[in-house]
């Protein structure tokens, strides 16, 4: 509730914030619901955000994964983020004073059940880049690796397609390297033994 204190009018500071967990396929590539999947149908939902210290609205298509948020509320309230919280604040980028804040992202699935006639539960990595989506399996020989300028629907897997080897292992590279980065760093002993 704002109050208007000595004659001046009152001032709004509460920030709305609205994101959903994932995205739902509804006939995308033939199937329905949700499931362990990283089409983009599935992967790419909305994140608004609604602060009265925006000076304009603003549309930003840039690369944000749901570990942003937490560490977004935090630098918005002005509170350090905790030892190990693993994120990048967005507020630079929702003002404009940022062209981006990561070149990838990183999906990670740890199903709880079997999905898709397989004789395990699904676990999988995924790195999304502007251009490039692959994804790999636990246990797999195979995985997914699209061109997402060329194929958005993400219809064509070039995984096995001559002349993708070197892409594919640049871009699991980069997902391993992504995933040490995002590896907890709290808190380390001071010394060594």
């Amino acid at each position: 509730r704002s109050v208007a204190l000595h004659g001046r009018p009152p001032r709004a500071t509460t920030v709305v914030a609205f994101t959903s967990d994932h995205g739902e396929l509804l006939g995308d590539q033939q199937l329905m619901f949700k499931g362990g999947l990283h089409y983009r149908s599935l992967t790419r939902v909305a994140f608004l955000w609604k602060d009265p210290a925006a000076s304009a609205p603003r549309r930003v298509r840039e690369l944000a994964q749901t570990t942003d948020i937490a560490p977004t509320v935090l630098a918005r309230a002005g509170i350090e983020p905790p030892n190990g919280m693993q994120g990048r604040s967005l507020l630079a980028l929702a003002s404009g004073t940022a062209e981006s804040v990561r070149e990838a992202l990183v999906i990670e699935e740890e199903g709880q059940r079997r999905d898709f006639g397989w004789n395990s539960r699904v676990r999988m990595r995924s790195l999304v880049d502007e251009r490039y989506r692959l994804t790999l399996y636990d246990g797999q020989p195979w995985g997914e690796l699209y061109d997402r300028a060329d194929d958005p629907l993400e219809c064509r897997n070039l995984w096995d397609k001559p002349g993708a080897a070197a892409l594919r292992g640049a871009l699991a590279e980069r997902l391993s390297r992504e995933l040490i980065a995002q590896g907890n760093e709290s808190p380390y002993p001071s010394a060594a033994a």
